[in-house]
Order: structure tokens, then C-alpha cells, then sequence
């Protein structure tokens, strides 16, 4: 299965692409980025990488699916070679969304250009 990455956990992988209708964002704090649905959003760019079962349940931990701090759902991603992928992705939970206020949006949409 697919599993489209934007932050922390991308690699530098050639295999890139656009989630439209999203913004990248600080949540609250320049650690590490979250995701959020935004129309008005310029998109962001993610690395989409290959991944078992087992791997995608060890990432929904490390991303605090359980307790609320990213959820993770299929979204399509515009690849660069203008091909559709459909892949799971976590945006921001609950946990974050509770911080909406002090978002600071990485306007390039891309964390290896903030």
C-alpha cells in the first residue's frame, strides 16, 4: 500500500507529489509539521513510499493515531509526472486541531523549503 509522507519521516525520494486542496503547517511549535484540509491552500508536497501492514500500523503510532494527534485517511496525490495515486497520509487530529489558533502556515508547502 501507498503512504504519502511531507515532514519528519520524508527521505528525499524521487517519488513526489501534490495533495491539493491543504496547507502545511506549524501546530503550534517548529518541531515537526501537521496537514490540514484547506481549500484555499496551496497543497503539499509528500514523498509517497511503499509500505506493509505492519510498517503502516508502526507509523499510526509514532504519529499518535490512538490519542488523537493525527488521524490517517486515503487522499489523492498529484504525482510530479502528472500521474493519480490514492495513499493514506495522517493530517492533524483532534489533539492539534485544538491548537487551529497558532498555526503558522509553511507557505511553500514543503518542508524541505520552510
Amino acid at each position: 500500500m501507498k503512504l504519502a509522507v511531507y515532514g519528519t519521516l520524508r527521505k528525499g525520494s524521487d517519488s513526489v507529489g501534490r495533495i491539493e486542496n491543504t496547507a502545511l503547517v506549524y501546530p503550534g511549535h517548529q518541531r515537526f509539521p501537521a496537514m490540514i484540509r484547506d481549500a484555499s491552500g496551496g497543497g503539499t508536497i509528500v514523498e509517497v513510499h511503499e509500505v506493509d501492514g505492519a510498517t503502516l500500523i508502526a507509523y499510526d503510532h509514532y504519529e499518535g493515531v490512538a490519542a488523537g494527534v493525527y488521524r490517517r485517511e486515503i487522499m489523492k496525490v498529484v504525482m510530479d509526472d502528472g500521474t493519480m495515486a490514492d495513499a493514506w497520509v495522517y493530517l492533524a487530529g483532534e489533539k492539534l486541531l485544538e491548537q487551529r489558533k497558532s498555526f503558522v502556515a509553511i507557505t511553500s508547502g514543503d518542508w524541505f523549503d520552510r
